[in-house]
């Protein structure tokens, strides 16, 4: 019981320090990793305009 209230405890500081990777203000719920919707939609359409891109390695 003593770890699931650590592991609790850990979760809660490390989603109180993270920022929303659109505009870096604090995360919001229910729009966590962003701060609202509109951040959301912004990232969003970066992915689907193919500004955001995921490199892979060739083996």
């Amino acid at each position: 019981m003593e770890i699931k209230k650590k592991l609790k405890k850990n979760i809660f500081q490390l989603k109180s320090k993270a920022k929303c990777p659109t505009c870096k203000k604090k995360q919001k719920e229910p729009f966590v990793p962003f701060c609202s919707k509109k951040c959301a939609e912004l990232d969003l359409m970066k992915w689907l305009s193919d500004e955001h891109q995921m490199h892979m390695k060739n083996n």
